[in-house]
């Protein structure tokens, strides 16, 4: 982080955000190759992409988290649902790229063979799992049992050719137990049998990874992360309910404008009790309140990361509602100074105000160790919002978590103050389709690597130590196309 913001960051005598300042130009010693931008939080999870998208209710679903998750960054599935459409959610995403394939495709012993061999070439299949009336595996037959007789594969059945000694793998069976029961007995394919039951099936191509930045669990799973109330469940369903959402979720974010209060503190630290996942708190805005969560709460091991940012986002109104804020950049400078100081391994999370793929650069130079947006997602086809025309535009609803019409579900009150649900702080509006979201991150990907390679910083890291100043606004404008003809 540079000097001066490092002095500056929480004297309250500088408010700044991403408009108010530039990056430096350093001496670059590298290729554009050789830029890594890959992060981590926590001992346990690495992000190829240091991005997430926000648990907006027309931002994240199941869609979009797992999307995320496969181009190497983070959904965060948001809360404004009922207990039962979280666990839907968390469960889609936690199965939604995992290498057992649970509709196994099967035959009976006694179907003719030409049935099979038809089954295998239409469906584009290298074999069937075997089964009785009992769902009771007696073989496998694949590509390779098929005579060449064209006689015998008019007369004979399955039975017939079928391999009836099931080389098979129990339940629960890690990806690297897999992969050694296929390399010992080369093979493509892997019952999985319970009792004789057949349960699933694995395949060699299934555990060659399709996305290999893809951002996964111990498994090889999607990483899953849900956002949720600081409220302890007052009743013993709902703790059921959400123990139940804990067996598919790895990281828990807690999900308040302003974190830095007593009863979301407590209920916070009863929670992790309560859950076995992982914990991201926020959001906060200071370096006291970062300082007083970091020396005061004592929190456990499974607070990873703080998430900060007041009033930034595009739809948030709450600056203007209430006259309190804490804009991204000098929110994340705040905390990643307090971090600095009390416990360095913490993890920080930007979240909100990002305009554009160069603002990527400035969060990460003043300590961020990802950033978050709903901004640049809402527009995606991957987010829940519908799509529609106005005056021939395409465009995608986009509305704060804040506004009105979110807050008439009842289920995200608490994120806000209580007291106050006649005052609105976020507003609904719509924003233009942008397309696939593989796109959209290709963009911000580019914006934040050339960011790098112009300030002289090969990873993340480097980037703290990038040089950075308060540009004027005539230097502001000076920065944007200007003096053409086209409207900009």
């Amino acid at each position: 982080m540079s000097d001066y913001f490092r002095k500056k960051a929480h004297t309250n005598e500088l408010i700044t955000t991403f408009d108010d300042v530039l990056l430096l130009p350093g001496y670059t010693s590298f290729g554009p190759s050789e830029v890594d931008i890959s992060t981590k939080l926590g001992e346990k999870y690495k992000f190829n992409l240091p991005i997430m998208s926000a648990a907006m209710d027309t931002v994240t679903e199941e869609e979009m988290a797992i999307k995320m998750a496969l181009f190497g960054g983070l959904g965060v599935l948001h809360r404004n649902c009922s207990f039962e459409k979280q666990l839907k959610m968390v469960r889609h995403v936690k199965r939604a790229r995992s290498f057992v394939i649970e509709d196994v495709a099967t035959i009976t012993p006694d179907e003719p063979l030409y049935k099979a061999k038809d089954f295998l070439e239409n469906y584009g299949i290298s074999g069937l799992v075997v089964v009785d009336e009992n769902n009771k595996v007696c073989g496998i037959f694949t590509k390779r049992d098929i005579p060449y007789s064209e006689e015998e594969c008019k007369k004979g059945h399955v039975k017939d050719f079928m391999t009836r000694d099931v080389i098979s793998i129990k339940p629960n069976a890690s990806r690297k137990e897999a992969l050694e029961m296929l390399f010992k007995h080369r093979i493509e394919k892997l019952p999985i049998i319970d009792n004789g039951n057949l349960r699933g099936l694995i395949t060699k191509k299934d555990l060659k990874p399709e996305f290999p930045l893809a951002t996964i669990d111990e498994e090889g799973r999607l990483l899953c992360a849900l956002a949720i109330s600081p409220k302890y469940p007052t009743s013993s369903e709902a703790v059921s309910k959400l123990k139940e959402i804990d067996q598919y979720s790895d990281i828990f974010f807690i999900d308040v404008a302003d974190f830095y209060k007593k009863d979301d503190i407590e209920g916070t630290r009863k929670l992790m009790d309560l859950l076995e996942g992982d914990f991201i708190v926020g959001n906060i805005g200071t370096y006291e309140a970062a300082e007083f969560i970091l020396t005061k709460c004592d929190y456990p091991e499974k607070l990873i990361a703080l998430k900060v940012g007041m009033g930034s986002g595009s739809i948030c109104t709450t600056s203007i509602q209430t006259g309190v804020g804490a804009p991204t950049l000098f929110a994340t400078a705040e905390v990643a100074d307090a971090i600095a100081d009390y416990n360095p391994k913490m993890g920080l999370i930007a979240d909100g105000g990002f305009k554009n793929p160069g603002d990527l650069p400035k969060a990460f130079a003043v300590g961020a160790d990802m950033i978050m947006s709903g901004h640049f997602f809402a527009g995606t086809t991957e987010s829940p919002g519908y799509l529609d025309t106005i005056q021939g535009r395409k465009v995608k609803i986009y509305r704060g978590m804040g506004s009105k019409e979110a807050r008439t579900t009842n289920y995200v009150l608490d994120r806000y103050s209580v007291e106050a649900k006649m005052l609105p702080e976020g507003v609904s509006d719509y924003v233009p389709f942008t397309g696939p979201l593989e796109s959209m991150l290709e963009t911000l990907k580019e914006g934040l690597a050339n960011g790098m390679i112009y300030a002289g910083a090969q990873n993340l890291l480097n980037m703290r130590t990038a040089k950075m100043g308060v540009i004027s606004a005539i230097g502001q404008t000076e920065a944007r196309p200007h003096d053409l003809l086209g409207k900009y």
